[in-house]
């Protein structure tokens, strides 16, 4: 990430593919499509890794948000602990995208994103 880097053309043709294919994995697998995003991104070359933890981050939160506010629509039922966990996941996401950007080498974002990956693997094979 620190010498000159220039993204891969990208095509609309094809990211409506990607998502299609990112939306159908996701409600098979019964996970969050950030979890396919991210890799698509660096093997693709669109983006470089800090980029793609920004682009992952929003995507993720707004999903998020999503599957929250469908939960709540579908239940009529908000959790008492949500009022701590809101808190909470704001002030992690902070810490966590300050690191991303300011301090940690984009060598140990890959690392954790690879992390993340083997977890949520593991987490559908066992499950």
């Amino acid at each position: 990430d620190s010498k000159p880097w220039y993204p891969n053309r990208f095509s609309n043709y094809k990211g409506m593919m990607i998502g299609g294919i990112i939306g159908g994995l996701s409600g098979l697998t019964g996970t969050g499509g950030g979890i396919f995003l991210s890799p698509i991104i660096l093997f693709s070359g669109w983006a470089n890794t800090r980029t793609t933890s920004g682009i992952s981050a929003a995507f993720i939160l707004v999903n998020s948000i999503a599957g929250l506010m469908g939960c709540i629509a579908s239940t009529h039922f908000i959790p008492e602990a949500i009022f701590l966990w809101v808190p909470i996941v704001a002030f992690a996401g902070f810490l966590g995208s300050q690191l991303g950007i300011r301090k940690l080498p984009p060598r140990i974002l890959l690392r954790f994103l690879g992390l993340v990956m083997v977890i949520a693997a593991c987490k559908l094979m066992f499950q």
